[in-house]
């Protein structure tokens, strides 16, 4: 072969490798304007209520103290140096949020004190779905105070139940529910779409992490956008995620259980047509019954058989070599018999599936790593805004630069 026909050849090769390159930069391109785009309008779509969810957020996970310091003589008791051990009986303390109760009313849950100086809450739910919240001092079985709900009270009085309202409703009912599930899906959609327009295809790793000097307006906003959803994209993520689990549970539960079959769902009781377990065991019963085999740690929660084939819940938190982050264990008891169903625990996990669901509030609430979990959860709610402000305003700033070109004169 002649060397004129090799450099034609060499010359054909390396022009074909060019097109084929070519050919892949302007996919690229086609593909990251897609995504930029979908990045853009989801942002602009579900990004206000980002702010709205962060900012609510970043109160809330001080809801305790915030409510305390407002309301003390309400949340607040002088409690003996002994602490739980002094508390009245749980029937004593029931009966006494009872009387204070609207007439007709059932319990639903009880919510213990986590620190020695708190109330203990009692929720009554009322036939017309009406519902209190009554505040009970657990060493003395008196009343402190009582706050009320109406059955389709969007706003509430009260001024943290209110930021709740608004951070798990919208201030709109069980629509709002819904609307506020959909939107965190949206929001995780659009940080995914966010990490792939950040994605340095040219390599430029180096500037990806930063934000770039000379600080040029423009250049500015799209680093403080860029940086601050990069930094905090999994703590958004992962509060968005759990948030999506609390408002619209079962969606989440059934592909975990798909993807993870030994996932557990919820214990039941069986009723019996003879005998005494025929009636159910009083409150009182069922706490004494899981503290008989779980003692450690102190009575967290009580939730109460929502039907016949419900069962009692005692949670108790705080117990020593269970788990660093999360030190929580949840007793199943049969409403019947008295029997142990199941327990809820780090050690009793028999799935990843059940390891997940159970993650979910502590890692919303940031509590699953103690002070600092959840003073991160505050701080990425408060990015929340200055992300939402940046990416709005590169919009504007390109949409205002767009209208003024196709309005000056030809030259």
């Amino acid at each position: 072969m002649s060397d004129r026909a090799v450099t034609s050849s060499s010359i054909a090769g390396a022009s074909g490798e060019l097109v084929q390159a070519g050919v892949r930069d302007r996919r690229v391109r086609v593909w990251r304007t897609w995504w930029v785009q979908a990045h853009l309008y989801l942002g602009l779509t579900a990004g206000a209520l980002l702010v709205v969810f962060g900012l609510t957020g970043s109160i809330l996970v001080f809801f305790q103290e915030i409510d305390e310091w407002l309301n003390p003589a309400l949340l607040t008791v002088d409690a003996p140096a002994d602490g739980q051990n002094s508390y009245r009986p749980i029937s004593e303390i029931l009966a006494a949020a009872e009387q204070a109760a609207a007439p007709g009313s059932r319990i639903t849950q009880v919510y213990g004190s986590t620190n020695s100086e708190r109330v203990m809450a009692v929720y009554m739910e009322q036939p017309s779905k009406a519902w209190q919240r009554i505040f009970v001092d657990p060493y003395r079985a008196r009343v402190t105070g009582v706050r009320s709900y109406g059955p389709d009270e969007w706003v509430p009085d009260h001024l943290m139940d209110a930021i709740f309202a608004l951070h798990y409703q919208l201030f709109a009912g069980m629509t709002g529910v819904t609307v506020a599930a959909i939107a965190a899906w949206l929001l995780m959609l659009s940080l995914a779409t966010g990490i792939i327009v950040w994605w340095p295809v040219n390599g430029q790793w180096r500037h990806a992490f930063v934000i770039r000097r000379p600080f040029a307006s423009f250049r500015l906003l799209f680093d403080l956008h860029k940086t601050l959803s990069l930094y905090l994209c999994l703590v958004i993520g992962a509060v968005l995620l759990s948030g999506a689990y609390m408002n619209w549970a079962e969606p989440i539960i059934w592909i975990t259980q798909l993807l993870s079959p030994a996932t557990r769902g919820p214990a039941q009781s069986s009723p019996s047509t003879d005998g005494d377990d025929a009636h159910p065991i009083s409150p009182q019963r069922a706490v004494e019954l899981a503290a008989a085999r779980y003692p450690e740690g102190r009575l967290s929660s009580i939730a109460m058989p929502e039907d016949a084939t419900g069962v009692y819940q005692v949670g108790r938190q705080g117990v020593p070599g269970l788990s660093a982050f999360w030190s929580e264990r949840i007793v199943s008891v049969d409403q019947y018999s008295g029997a142990i169903l199941d327990v809820r625990a780090p050690d009793t996990r028999r799935s990843a599936g059940e390891t997940f669901l159970d993650w979910q509030w502590p890692l919303h609430s940031g509590q699953a790593f103690g002070m600092p979990g959840r003073l991160l959860v505050c701080a990425s709610g408060l990015a929340c805004p200055v992300i939402y402000a940046t990416g709005f305003l590169m919009w504007w700033r390109k949409r205002r630069g767009r209208a003024r070109r196709s309005l000056a004169p030809a030259s």
